[in-house]
Parts: C-alpha cells; structure tokens; sequence
C-alpha cells in the first residue's frame, strides 16, 4: 500500500470514538511491562487502536517474535503523544513538514518514543523497533505490519 493510501486510512479510522476491546487491552497489559503500560495509555483511542491492529498483523507475520518486539511494536508511535497534534494537525504536518514547533515534534516522533522508553526502562530489544536496529526480519515483519 503506497504512504498516502496508507495515510487516508489512518485519517479516516482516526474519526471512530471505538477504544480497543478489553480482550485487545489484556493483550497489551501481558505484553507491557508497568511502565510501558503507563507509556501507552498516553494515547488517544484511534492511536490506541492503531497500536493494537499493527501488533496483531505482526504476530502474524512473525509469531514468534519475542515479549519485547512485540512491546516494541505496540509503542512504536509513542513519541506522537508529544506533539499533541489532532489527527488532522498531523496530516497538515506530514504535508507540510515540520514549519512550527509542535509539527517538527511530531516528526521526531521516533527519536522521541526512544527516549521516552529509555526513561521508561524499556529493554533495548523494545527500542532496536523503533530505531530499527532490530533483527532484519524482526524489522520487515514490523514494517509490513504498520503499512497496510
């Protein structure tokens, strides 16, 4: 899926109010630890979603994947809370770039997120998926995951 179908679809599920199903929400509580959890609860609902579906679809992809990949792949937009951008600040910001404060955090997310999960004290394996210095396969499996 190109960046920009990928990005339409994200704007047009961002507009459900829907949270994640508590059996969705266990899933995410056995994954984290205490502080992650603490991390992604910072999230709005149709980011919370969208963590929940990207993690789902790599668990297909690669079923084995450790605790801490697959924690790696719930908080991966984690640095986006941050900005405290709407969903449609955010589409303006992608177009436009970072121009204004808020907007250039918002494109830092990913080096956000790695801090904000340092502090956390997240394993290193948790924030090799963010930096994407994880496994290779590890890293095309998250990809695929988040793009479609």
């Amino acid at each position: 899926m190109s960046y920009i179908a990928h990005l339409a679809k994200r704007f047009v599920s961002s507009w459900s109010r829907k949270d994640v199903s508590e059996d969705e929400l266990n899933m995410v509580r056995s994954t984290l630890t205490a502080s992650e959890f603490i991390l992604w609860n910072q999230f709005g609902n149709a980011d919370r979603r969208h963590s929940v579906e990207v993690a789902q679809r790599f668990a297909v992809f690669l079923p084995e994947a450790s605790r801490e990949h697959r924690a790696g792949v719930l908080l991966h937009d984690i640095g986006k809370v941050q900005s405290n951008l709407s969903t449609l600040m955010r589409v303006i910001a992608t177009v436009v770039g970072p121009r204004t404060k808020r907007f250039a955090l918002y494109h830092q997310h990913e080096e956000i997120g790695i801090t904000m999960l340092r502090h956390a004290g997240s394993h290193a394996d948790v924030i090799a998926v963010l930096n994407q210095t994880c496994d290779a396969e590890v890293a095309a499996a998250f990809r695929s995951a988040d793009n479609i």
